[in-house]
């Protein structure tokens, strides 16, 4: 039998031999050929907004959600920027740098779980970041046009900001202070499209992240704490994922 087995697999190889030597062309095109020049500049912006309000007849009546979340009552605002700016040292290669900020306002004057089980109430978020990112990205045109390509990012990213988790009380404000920190390195795979001869969309998402952040708390101005953890993500993040519009010039 293992006789059998040997004979199958040395034929096998044979056959495949005249293949693996074959030069493949699959018509993806020249990675070679130029999708953007040498010396262009690229500049992208984009910026989001969203508000949203629940309220009731009192601060402990409000909206129902799915039936999971009850009388809720409060509002929340979310604003988010970001900015890029991208160098052609070399034809279809770049030099990228990226500046973000994110702002969360909550606001959250009573909720009850799971049919009332758990309750929250009187709870002020503020959470406000700004990042930083420095990266480098190639292009791989397809089909030989100067339209469509396929593009990897390797981006080193930095990010600062604060956050406070308070209540409203008679003596004021009193709760806990954050100053956030983060570190990470990350692969960013996409496809980039020309819509004219400089306007270009582009989709991308996280594939490989790996990462260290930090927040220094302080609770009343007496006890400093510090809650951190390492994160690393080896799959595709679809929650990730990012449309941008770049301009070329």
């Amino acid at each position: 039998m293992r006789k059998i087995i040997a004979v199958i697999l040395l034929f096998a190889l044979s056959g495949a031999m005249p293949l693996m030597a074959r030069k493949m062309d699959r018509g993806l095109g020249d990675p070679k050929s130029v999708y953007i020049s040498k010396g262009t500049f690229a500049a992208g912006i984009s910026a989001g907004y969203g508000k949203f309000s629940a309220t009731g007849d009192n601060a402990s009546s409000g909206a129902s959600v799915f039936g999971l979340v009850t009388n809720l009552n409060g509002n929340a605002n979310l604003f988010n920027a970001s900015a890029s700016g991208a160098w052609f040292f070399r034809d279809n290669m770049s030099v990228v740098l990226r500046l973000g900020y994110n702002n969360v306002g909550v606001d959250l004057n009573n909720a009850n779980l799971l049919i009332e089980t758990m309750s929250f109430s009187n709870k002020h978020v503020v959470d406000r970041t700004m990042t930083a990112a420095l990266g480098y990205r190639a292009y791989i045109p397809l089909f030989n046009t100067k339209i469509l390509a396929l593009f990897a990012e390797g981006r080193l990213t930095g990010g600062f900001g604060f956050s406070k988790d308070y209540a409203q009380t008679d003596r004021g404000k009193e709760g806990t202070y954050a100053d956030i920190f983060s570190l990470s390195a990350g692969l960013y795979p996409g496809v980039s499209v020309f819509v004219t001869d400089f306007l270009a969309l582009e989709l991308s998402l996280p594939l490989v992240e790996v990462g260290y952040k930090w927040n220094d708390q302080t609770t009343g101005q007496a006890h400093d704490s510090r809650m951190s953890h390492w994160f690393a993500n080896l799959k595709p993040d679809l929650l990730g994922l990012n449309l941008g519009i770049v301009f070329h010039f």
